[in-house]
C-alpha cells in the first residue's frame, strides 16, 4: 500500500476510476470505522453513493495524508484474515477445467482442511454471500468466474459456519452467457473398461440474476477379474474369475437447474433442483449354472435434491435464509447360490433450513465488533427393509436437529485506529448448541486469534471443542449381508472368501472433540506471486464411531464376538457394523507454497474494477466495490486472440507427528505410524507430498499433478508383517483453447469456441506394492484389486456457443 498526498479534485478523479481511500487516523475517530470498509460491504449498484460519503468525510481533512489502494472486485470478501490463495481469470483458465466441481478438485491441495473434520468439501460463497448449497455452483463454467479466493477455516465463523472447512469465494462476472456441450471418453491402458460421458449446459448471467441448466449421461462398462493379471492361491478361483467383477457397470442420468434473481438492489433469491439416477450391475461369482451363470447384484439409486436461499441487507446487517429438501432411494437385489434373491430397499429424506444475520454490533477501540448469528433446523427420516434367508428386517429412523450458532469478532489492535503498532490483532469467539431428538444436547465452542503482522504476514491460533452424534444409519441401518468377499486374514496369512455384515449399531455414543491449530501465511514482498503457508493441527477425539477396523490380532482380541472361524481356524465371517473407539489422537504439520505469474500480457483497455493481470492482494479494509464489469470477457476474450500466458506451481508437504487409537480400555493402544492399522489400506503414512504445476500460453496448456506418500507397515499375524510400500503417482493434462488460436479458427470456423483436452491419470501406471514377511503379495492386495484401472487415458471435447 502506498501513501500519497492528494487534493480533493485528484481524489474525485481516482474515485471515478474505481480507486478507494482509507481514512487517516484523525478522520476515523469521529466517523467510526474506515469508510472504505463500509463501501466494500455495499453492492456494486450503491458504490457511487458510498464514494460520495468518502469525499464528504474528507472535506474537513483536505490537507491530511490519504491512502490510495487498488480497486477491489464487487463480491470479494471483507475480512481481516488474509486469503491463502487467489486466482484471477488467467490463473483459472490455466487449469483447463470445465466447471467449478473440476476446479475445486484441481485445487484440493489448497482447499483441504487440516482439521480432518467436516465433509471434505470447502464452504462455498458466491460474491461474498452464502448460498443454499453446492448444487448452485457445481456446474458453473470457469469462464464465468472473475476471481477465486481461498481462506482458512476461521473465516467460516464470520458467515455462520463452524470452522471445519476452508472457505472458497467465487466472484462471478455480472454479464455472461454460454451454451456448451462436452463429450468425453476414456479407457485404461490395460483395457477391459470403457467410460463415456456427454454433458450439455446453459448459463446466462445478467444484471437481474442468473440461470444455469445442466444435463448429463455417463456410462461405465464392467471390468472383470479375468481382465487383470491376478494370481490366485487356489486354481479353482482362477477358473471363476470371469464370473466376478472388479468394477461394476453403471449408467448415470442427471439434470440440474439453478435460477438466481435479484429482487432489488440489495436482495437476491436462488433455487436449485437436481435429479439423478444411477443403475449398477456387478458379478459376485459362479451361480448354480457355473461360471456361465454368475451371481449378480443389481442396484438402482435415485436422488432428488433441492435448495433455496434469499440474501439481503437490513440496514448495515447482512441476512440470509435458506432451505433444503432431498430424497434418496435405493433398491438392491443380490443373487444367492441357493437360487434365491436378497432384496434391500432404503429411503432417506433430509430437510431443513437456517437463517443467518451478520453485521457490526458497535464500534470498538480497534475497529468494528462483528456478530454472526445462525439459527438452524435439520430433519432426517430413514426407512429400510432387508429381506434374505434369515427373514425380513425393517428399520424406521428419524432425527430432528434444531440448533443455534454464533460468533463474535473483536478487533484488539489496529494501527489505523492508533491502537498498537504491531499490526492488526482480532479475537473471534464462537459457540453452538444443538439438540438432537435421539441424543442429549450437543455443545461446542471455540476461540481463535488472528494477527495480521503486516500486509504480507499473518498468524492464526485457534481452539475448538465440539460434540457430535453418530449418523442415524450408523445407529440403526438394517443389516446387509454380502457373501464371497475377498479378505486377507492376518491370523493365518491366507486370503479367503468370507461373508461380511454391515448395518447399524444402536449403542453408539456421541463423539467428543478437542482441536488446536496454529497457522502462518506469508507472501514475501520481494517475490511477487509467491505465497507460503504452514499449519500445525492437533486433534483429539473420544468415542469416535467407526466401522470395525482391519482384523489384525489386536482388533480380533478386542472384538472376539465379531469374528467367526471354523474348527480349523479358517476365517468365515466378520460383523463390520460400527463400534466406538475410546480415544483417537493425531497431530501433523502441513506446509506449502504457491507461486505463479502471468507473462506476455498485451496492453488492453479494461473498465475500472475489471479483473486483469495478477490482481492485488488486498485486506478487508481496502477498496470498494467498483463499477460493474463487462461480460463475455476472459483470457483472450470470448472469441478474442491470445493475451499472453501464465505459469503456476504449488507444493504441499504433510508430516504426521502422531496418530494413535485406543479401541477400548485394557487393550493396547494402536500406533498407526508404527505398525498398527484400523483399515484395509494399512497404517498412516508419515509423509505426503502434493505437487501441482502448469503452463498456459496462447491457448495451449499443460498441467502436471503428482502425489507421493511414504507407505506404512502393519505388524503381527502368523505371516509376519504386512508392508505397504510407498507410492508416487503422476497425472498429466494437455489442452488447447481454440478461442486463442484466431488464425486456426479463421481457416476452420467450427473450432471457434472449442477446447480439446487429453488427460492421462497415473502416467507411469504406478501401483502400491504390498507384501507379507515372505515377500508374497496377498491376493486381495494385488494391483488388480487395489487399483483395477491403473493408467487411464481420457479425451474430452468441449464446444461453447
Amino acid at each position: 500500500m502506498n501513501n500519497v498526498r492528494l487534493s480533493i479534485s485528484a481524489r474525485a478523479a481516482l474515485l471515478a476510476a474505481g480507486a478507494s481511500f482509507a481514512l487517516p487516523a484523525a478522520a476515523q475517530a469521529p466517523v467510526g470505522p474506515p469508510v472504505a470498509a463500509a463501501v466494500a460491504d455495499q453492492p456494486a449498484d450503491q458504490a457511487p453513493a458510498a464514494a460520495e460519503t468518502v469525499d464528504d468525510a474528507y472535506d474537513d481533512y483536505a490537507e491530511d495524508e490519504i491512502v490510495v489502494t487498488a480497486p477491489r472486485l464487487a463480491g470479494q470478501l471483507d475480512t481481516d484474515i488474509k486469503a491463502e490463495a487467489e486466482l484471477d481469470e488467467a490463473a483459472i483458465a490455466s487449469y483447463g477445467v470445465s466447471n467449478v466441481a473440476e476446479l475445486l478438485e484441481a485445487l484440493a491441495p489448497q482447499t483441504r482442511s487440516g482439521r480432518g473434520r467436516g465433509s471434505g468439501r470447502p464452504i462455498i460463497l458466491v460474491n461474498g454471500r452464502r448460498i443454499g448449497g453446492f448444487g448452485e455452483v457445481r456446474n458453473l463454467p470457469p469462464e464465468a468466474i472473475a476471481k477465486v479466493e481461498v481462506f482458512p477455516e476461521e473465516v467460516a465463523l464470520q458467515y455462520g459456519y463452524s470452522a471445519d472447512e476452508r472457505v472458497v469465494n467465487l466472484v462471478l462476472k455480472p454479464n455472461f452467457r454460454q451454451v456448451s456441450v462436452e463429450a468425453e471418453g476414456g479407457i485404461p491402458t490395460q483395457g477391459g473398461r470403457f467410460q463415456s460421458e456427454i454433458e450439455p449446459s446453459f448459463l446466462a448471467i445478467t444484471d437481474s440474476g442468473r440461470i444455469n441448466i445442466n444435463t448429463g449421461w455417463e456410462h461405465k462398462s464392467m471390468l472383470l477379474e479375468s481382465e487383470r493379471n491376478l494370481v490366485y492361491d487356489d486354481p479353482a478361483q482362477a477358473a471363476e474369475a470371469p464370473a466376478r467383477s472388479l468394477s461394476s457397470a453403471s449408467d448415470e442420468y442427471r439434470i440440474d437447474a439453478t435460477v438466481q434473481r435479484s429482487l432489488n438492489k440489495v436482495t437476491d433469491a436462488s433455487l436449485n433442483v437436481r435429479f439423478d439416477q444411477t443403475d449398477t450391475r456387478s458379478l459376485l461369482g459362479p451361480g448354480l449354472g457355473g461360471v456361465g451363470d454368475p451371481l449378480e447384484r443389481d442396484s438402482r439409486a435415485r436422488n432428488l435434491t433441492s435448495t433455496a436461499s434469499v440474501n439481503g441487507m437490513l440496514g448495515d446487517w447482512r441476512w440470509s435464509v435458506s432451505g433444503n429438501y432431498a430424497d434418496a432411494d435405493q433398491r438392491t437385489f443380490t443373487d444367492r447360490i441357493s437360487g434365491a434373491r436378497d432384496r434391500f430397499d432404503s429411503s432417506q429424506q433430509t430437510f431443513g433450513g437456517n437463517a443467518n444475520l451478520s453485521g457490526t454490533v458497535t464500534e470498538g477501540w480497534a475497529g468494528p465488533i462483528r456478530l454472526s448469528l445462525t439459527g438452524s433446523y435439520s430433519g432426517l427420516r430413514f426407512d429400510s427393509r432387508s429381506e434374505n434367508a434369515n427373514g425380513v428386517t425393517t428399520t424406521d429412523l428419524a432425527r430432528d436437529l434444531p440448533g443455534v450458532f454464533g460468533s463474535l469478532t473483536v478487533p484488539l489492535l489496529d494501527p489505523e485506529y492508533e491502537v498498537g503498532k504491531v499490526g492488526r490483532v482480532s479475537l473471534t469467539l464462537s459457540g453452538q448448541v444443538q439438540n438432537p431428538s435421539d441424543f442429549d444436547a450437543l455443545k461446542s465452542w471455540g476461540a481463535n486469534v488472528n494477527w495480521g503482522v503486516t500486509d504480507n504476514l499473518s498468524l492464526i491460533a485457534s481452539f475448538n471443542q465440539d460434540e457430535a452424534a453418530p449418523g442415524i444409519q450408523q445407529l440403526g441401518a438394517a443389516p446387509l449381508v454380502t457373501p464371497a468377499v475377498t479378505y486377507y486374514d492376518f491370523a493365518t496369512g491366507q486370503t479367503v472368501q468370507i461373508t461380511t455384515t454391515t448395518g447399524g449399531n444402536p449403542f453408539l455414543l456421541a463423539e467428543q472433540r478437542r482441536d488446536i491449530k496454529l497457522g502462518l501465511n506469508w507472501s514475501p514482498p520481494m517475490v511477487e506471486g509467491l505465497n507460503f503457508s504452514v499449519n500445525y493441527n492437533r486433534n483429539k477425539s473420544y468415542d469416535t464411531a467407526n466401522s470395525l477396523p482391519l482384523l489384525t490380532p489386536e482388533i480380533e482380541a478386542a472384538f472376539p464376538d465379531r469374528v467367526t472361524r471354523d474348527a480349523n481356524g479358517v476365517l468365515l465371517a466378520i460383523d463390520q457394523r460400527p463400534v466406538n473407539f475410546d480415544r483417537a489422537e493425531n497431530s501433523q504439520i502441513r506446509w506449502g507454497l504457491n507461486f505463479g505469474k502471468s507473462f506476455g500480457q498485451q496492453e488492453q483497455r479494461r473498465p475500472a474494477g475489471a479483473p486483469g493481470g495478477e490482481g492485488a492482494r488486498q485486506g478487508g479494509r481496502e477498496g470498494g466495490g467498483g463499477p460493474r464489469m463487462g461480460g463475455r470477457r476472459g483470457p483472450g476474450g470470448r472469441f478474442g486472440g491470445p493475451q499472453g500466458g501464465r505459469w503456476q506451481v504449488s507444493l504441499y508437504h504433510t508430516i504426521k507427528l502422531t496418530d494413535t487409537v485406543l479401541i477400548r480400555p485394557g487393550v493396547p493402544e494402536l500406533d498407526l505410524l508404527n505398525g498398527s492399522a484400523t483399515g484395509s489400506g494399512g497404517g498412516s503414512n508419515r509423509h505426503l507430498f502434493e505437487l501441482d504445476g502448469g503452463l498456459f500460453n496462447k491457448g495451449v496448456g499443460v498441467r502436471l499433478s503428482a502425489k507421493y506418500d511414504s507407505g506404512s507397515t502393519v505388524t503381527g499375524g502368523t505371516a509376519g508383517d504386512l508392508k505397504f510400500g510407498d507410492l508416487a503417482t503422476f497425472n498429466l493434462r494437455f489442452f488447447v483453447d481454440f478461442n486463442q488460436k484466431p488464425k486456426l479458427t479463421e481457416d476452420l470456423p467450427f473450432l471457434k469456441g472449442s477446447r480439446l483436452r487429453l488427460s492421462i491419470d497415473n502416467v507411469f501406471d504406478a501401483q502400491r506394492k504390498i507384501t507379507d514377511a515372505n515377500g508374497v503379495v496377498p491376493l486381495n492386495y494385488q494391483p488388480g484389486y487395489i487399483d483395477p484401472l491403473g493408467r487411464y487415458i481420457e479425451l474430452e471435447w468441449r464446444k461453447t456457443f
